[in-house]
């Protein structure tokens, strides 16, 4: 069967009818972004695999009770989040959530994009300056937004922020960015790798 054809809810229905198969492609295609999303939060990797590990235990034993409303992709991200964060606080490693997020994580993440996307590296500079502005909570959303190409829907229910609030501090990232990347060609190529557009003054 091909997997990567199926709809998540039609990848669920067969994880919940106990096809194993369905259930190694959801954690082949999936796991490695978790593990790189959990990256930004601690450099433990052992924690990371760990957690990453519980989530999809939890879901496969849960499988016949357990209710996905959303993408099975969103939910995994989402259950990762939250259990990344409970053992962080838990070994009193961090103690706010906004110290959870490692900055040079996040911008380690652009950074590799802008290498796959060949930018020059003054270019790749400039744009790691224009992210050093951001909060690490405006770097998270962005991240989510545009390369886990989650809706604000999903972000708001991962992040626990309201949707107009996310939307507010996604907009206010991006319009920092692009006061600080003076050149308009340049600030063009910037955001047009990161598929965004109409970004106002």
């Amino acid at each position: 069967m091909r997997y990567e054809q199926l709809s998540s809810y039609e990848l669920w229905g067969l994880i919940k009818s106990t096809d194993q198969e369905a259930f190694a492609y959801v954690f082949t295609t999936t796991s490695d972004d978790i593990f790189k999303y959990g990256q930004k939060f601690t450099k433990d990797c052992d924690l990371i695999e760990d957690v990453i590990q519980d989530v999809f235990v939890h879901l496969w034993e849960s499988k016949s009770t357990l209710s996905i409303h959303s993408s099975i992709r969103f939910y995994l991200f989402s259950a990762f989040r939250r259990e990344i964060i409970r053992r962080l606080k838990e070994n009193q490693k961090q103690q706010v959530l906004e110290d959870h997020h490692t900055s040079a994580a996040w911008q380690d993440s652009f950074q590799e994009i802008l290498i796959e996307n060949q930018i020059t590296q003054e270019s790749s500079r400039k744009i790691s300056s224009a992210l050093d502005n951001l909060s690490n909570r405006q770097k998270e959303a962005i991240y989510l937004k545009y390369l886990e190409d989650m809706s604000y829907d999903e972000i708001s229910e991962l992040m626990g922020i309201k949707v107009p609030s996310l939307y507010n501090l996604v907009l206010k990232g991006l319009k920092s960015m692009k006061q600080f990347l003076v050149s308009s060609d340049f600030t063009a190529k910037a955001f047009i790798l990161f598929g965004v557009i109409n970004i106002d003054s």
